[in-house]
C-alpha cells in the first residue's frame, strides 16, 4: 500500500537504482570512466545495480505479501553488500563519484533495512489485533 513508511523506503531505493542505472549506461564514456576498473568490473557493477533494482520493485509489488517481501529485502541487501564489496576491491583510484556511489548504495541498504524493520511492526501489529479478537 502506498500510505506505509516501507513504501517511501522502497520508492527512495528505486530511485536511487534507477538513477545510477540511467547514468552508468547512457553515458557509458563519461560516467563509467571514473571508476577506473577494468571492464569485467564495470560490467559487474552494471549487472548488480539491475538485479538490487529488479528485487527492490519486486518488494514493491508484493506489499501484501509481507513475508515474501521481508525475503526479497534481505535478498537485496545481500546483493548490495556482494556489490559494494567487488566495488571497493575493484577500484583502484577513489575519487569523489567513487565515494557517492559506495555512500548512495550504503543509503540502499540502510533503506531496506529500516524497510523491514517496519513491515516486522506492522506483522507484530496484526498479531497483536488477533489476540485481542
Amino acid at each position: 500500500m502506498l500510505y506505509r513508511i516501507q513504501t517511501l523506503y522502497l520508492l527512495i531505493s528505486i530511485f536511487i537504482y534507477s538513477i545510477f542505472i540511467y547514468f552508468l549506461s547512457s553515458l557509458n564514456k563519461n560516467l563509467m570512466d571514473f571508476l577506473e576498473c577494468n571492464f569485467f568490473f564495470k560490467k559487474t557493477i552494471l549487472i548488480f545495480l539491475i538485479i538490487c533494482l529488479f528485487l527492490s520493485i519486486l518488494s514493491f509489488f508484493f506489499s501484501h505479501q509481507k513475508k515474501l517481501q521481508i525475503f526479497f529485502n534481505k535478498i537485496n541487501i545481500l546483493t548490495n553488500t556482494i556489490h559494494e564489496g567487488i566495488l571497493f576491491f575493484s577500484c583502484s583510484k577513489w575519487n569523489k563519484y567513487t565515494l557517492i556511489m559506495f555512500l548512495f548504495f550504503i543509503l540502499c541498504i540502510c533503506l531496506l533495512y529500516l524497510t523491514n524493520r517496519a513491515i516486522k511492526k506492522d506483522i507484530e501489529l496484526i498479531h497483536s489485533i488477533n489476540r485481542i479478537r
